[in-house]
């Protein structure tokens, strides 16, 4: 049962057509698609990807002059490529917009009730509900596309947070593809995805200490510097005296060198090796860093929490192929595509995961192909595989 079916029912009032009134909001162009990524009180329905499906859409999108403006909280993250009105308009205004627009897409059940009611079409995605209880309840509905997520087989959680979100199990070519079907507009390539990382949504910047950034490189941004790559104590000041940063590294580090830059270091990821010892995190605490303390040898594990009793050591298995649940789903013999959501940066050069950078292959723009590699599935949490077709 629908929920307004419910409310009608507890409460005995009759379902009709509502009633909405609107306010003017000025635009500087007249076709256009409206977009929402939920709010920082609901964060189980913040779809991850919405990159993604912007890259998709866009080109065509461009060519019909049609403009994709993002509407909702001041909080919300912003949507790349978008007119941002976030925080910007009362919700008369919202009415407005969603009823002069083309489309609209959204996890938000009440935008997509209100664009229904203005019968405007609408792609709805839902993770942390059924779509049964929630979707737009009026309009046509063949200008209705409801999404949900497989949830990998289970119900709904409810919930105002979810780790992982279910939302984002939702594959960015459905949300592109319906967005492109309800505006009438036919797609001549699309991509078929075939996996997805847990952590594929979370965007991270890696940089290995081979070279000195200039003082305006990613100011405000948490860098994970990756001293297991390249070990280099000065250039390790030199990142870590002006920016923010989370230390990578396979050797102990001279406890100077951290000194200097303590203040910015927001965490030591130490992997245990024969140069530490107890004395060693000790003086680390004393310094107040952070070290998150680690091996990759679940033989040793055991030995090494006794050693390191007062420390809290967690195993950091190297990820393999054989970690992918679904990676039935991966043929190895056709030409696979990957992205990812880590970028690597070495000698100013862009890297997309360790077996690029290992191997030279830097990133350019153009789509990079997979690679059946130890190096390459290590990485294998922050990519989204796909296949092209036509």
């Amino acid at each position: 049962m629908h929920l307004i079916e419910q409310y009608s029912l507890s409460t005995g009032v009759k379902i009709n057509e509502p009633f909405i009134e609107t306010n003017y909001y000025p635009l500087p162009f007249k076709k256009y698609i409206v977009v929402e990524n939920g709010s920082p009180e609901i964060k189980s329905r913040i779809y991850g990807m919405w990159a993604d499906i912007i890259l998709e859409i866009k080109p065509y999108l461009d060519k019909l002059k049609i403009h994709i403006v993002q509407i909702g909280s001041a909080e919300s993250e912003q949507i790349p490529g978008t007119f941002d009105l976030r925080g910007r308009t009362a919700i008369k205004q919202d009415a407005f917009l969603l009823k002069n627009s083309l489309l609209h897409c959204s996890t938000n059940d009440f935008l997509l009730d209100v664009a229904s009611s203005f019968n405007v079409p609408v792609v709805a995605m839902y993770g942390n509900t059924f779509s049964e209880v929630a979707k737009p309840y009026w309009g046509d509905k063949s200008k209705h596309i409801i999404l949900d997520s497989h949830r990998n087989g289970n119900k709904p959680s409810f919930l105002a947070e979810e780790n992982p979100r279910t939302i984002n199990l939702i594959y960015p070519e459905k949300i592109s593809q319906g967005i492109l079907t309800l505006l009438g507009i036919e797609q001549k390539k699309h991509i078929e995805t075939k996996f997805i990382g847990d952590l594929y949504s979370v965007h991270i910047l890696e940089c290995v200490p081979d070279f000195v950034p200039p003082d305006s490189f990613s100011p405000g941004i948490v860098i994970n510097l990756r001293m297991d790559y390249h070990f280099d104590l000065q250039k390790m000041v030199d990142w870590g005296s002006k920016r923010k940063i989370n230390i990578f590294t396979n050797k102990a580090i001279d406890l100077n060198y951290l000194n200097a830059i303590k203040d910015n270091v927001v965490s030591v990821n130490q992997e245990v090796c024969s140069e530490l010892n107890t004395k060693y995190l000790g003086i680390l605490a004393n310094l107040k860093i952070n070290c998150e303390l680690f091996t990759k040898s679940e033989r040793a594990l055991g030995n090494l929490r006794m050693k390191y009793f007062d420390h809290k050591l967690s195993l950091r298995k190297d990820k393999s192929f054989d970690d992918i649940k679904d990676k039935k789903n991966l043929d190895l013999s056709k030409k696979l595509y990957y992205k990812s959501n880590k970028l690597l940066i070495s000698n100013e050069k862009k890297y997309l995961n360790k077996f690029d950078y290992l191997n030279g292959r830097d990133y350019t723009g153009k789509d990079h192909t997979v690679v059946n590699d130890p190096n390459f599935w290590e990485d294998q949490d922050y990519i989204r595989i796909y296949e092209k077709k036509v």
